[in-house]
């Protein structure tokens, strides 16, 4: 476990760097982040780093505007806790469209019975 920089004990932590770039962290080459974790992480468009030999986080690629970089940060913070991970996540990241939990899919008239 991690302890995020509010003191919150959890897998990961997904945050804005101040004026910088959305980080995920949580790892170093210590204590890595679980597998599954990296890998939903990964899917969801964050990129790992790491300066050997102790420090190891992901983040989203720079190329991004602020609002796929919270599209991208809220829909990796729902899979991650969907699949039961503790996520310390920056309420300023989050984008309630891009939240499956709320705004489920919609289904298609003409495929249901």
């Amino acid at each position: 476990m991690h302890e995020s920089r509010d003191g919150e004990l959890c897998h990961v932590e997904i945050f804005r760097r101040w004026r910088g770039p959305v980080i995920a962290d949580g790892g170093d080459d210590q204590e890595l982040l679980p597998e599954p974790v990296q890998e939903l992480l990964k899917r969801h468009g964050f990129v790992e780093q790491q300066i050997p030999p102790l420090y190891r986080w992901y983040e989203l690629p720079p190329d991004l505007n602020a609002k796929e970089e919270n599209t991208r940060a809220t829909r990796a913070f729902v899979a991650l806790t969907e699949a039961g991970f503790q996520v310390a996540f920056d309420p300023e990241l989050y984008d309630k469209a891009s939240d499956s939990r709320t705004n489920p899919k919609a289904t298609n008239p003409a495929t249901d019975g």
